[in-house]
């Protein structure tokens, strides 16, 4: 099993997203390696669009989207308790598209939306 297999197994079987260091102290577990490692397979895999990664938390989510194209990533995260989920919408897709500006293009975009999840409104 090569690197980029390992890493993605470990976000995989995780039941929370991950950081590029509780990674790494999974990965040391399976095979003593530098962290420069992990962040290669984490920069294949996100290139990939097999996984994002949440600018806000800092953390790595595996992608439940299909992936014979391309997607935009929506990415939904609890302020209160850093829970992150993946959203499914053309909304925004739409809402930029008609709404764009001439400065920027809007093919290719990440977006980031801090909330409360249900758990933590209760």
């Amino acid at each position: 099993m090569n690197n980029k297999d390992i890493v993605l197994k470990i976000i995989k079987k995780s039941s929370s997203n991950l950081t590029a260091y509780e990674i790494l102290r999974k990965f040391q577990k399976i095979k003593n390696v530098q962290p420069m490692t992990v962040y290669r397979a984490l920069n294949v895999l996100i290139d990939e669009g097999i996984i994002h990664k949440s600018n806000i938390n800092k953390t790595f989510i595996y992608c439940k989207h299909d992936h014979s194209h391309s997607h935009n990533p929506i990415i939904a995260i609890c302020k209160k308790c850093g829970d992150t989920d993946e959203l499914k919408s053309d909304l925004f897709i739409n809402f930029f598209k008609k709404y764009s500006l001439k400065k920027f293009k809007f093919e290719n975009f990440e977006l980031e939306v801090s909330t409360l999840c249900t758990t933590c409104t209760k």
